[in-house]
């Protein structure tokens, strides 16, 4: 077996921090699908490569989706190991206190 687990907050909060702003990335990034579209325009006067867009910012919607649900779930789990933490070094520390140590 080994020593344990080891956690630093100080990984473990920009871990947090950054699994938030993907999923605010995420979140956001359906909204610019037509941003895209308008970007690509009509070259030549053609409609293909601007179709393809709408096509591939379709299909990426749904993965998109399923990702950012989990990240969502890690930066839970993640947010629970560190109130887990927190709270055990908390008690601990209180408990130490009252015991005079």
């Amino acid at each position: 077996m080994g020593d344990g687990v080891k956690l630093k907050y100080g990984d473990l909060e920009p871990l947090q921090t950054e699994l938030k702003n993907i999923i605010d990335e995420f979140e956001n990034a359906g909204s610019r699908s037509n941003d895209l579209e308008s970007s690509v325009g009509s070259p030549y006067g053609e409609r293909a490569l601007r179709d393809a867009a709408s096509d591939f910012e379709g299909r990426w919607d749904d993965r998109r989706k399923r990702l950012m649900d989990d990240c969502k779930t890690v930066e839970e789990y993640v947010a629970a190991v560190i109130k887990g933490f927190q709270d055990f070094d908390r008690d601990a520390a209180s408990k130490s206190e009252n015991s005079g140590g």
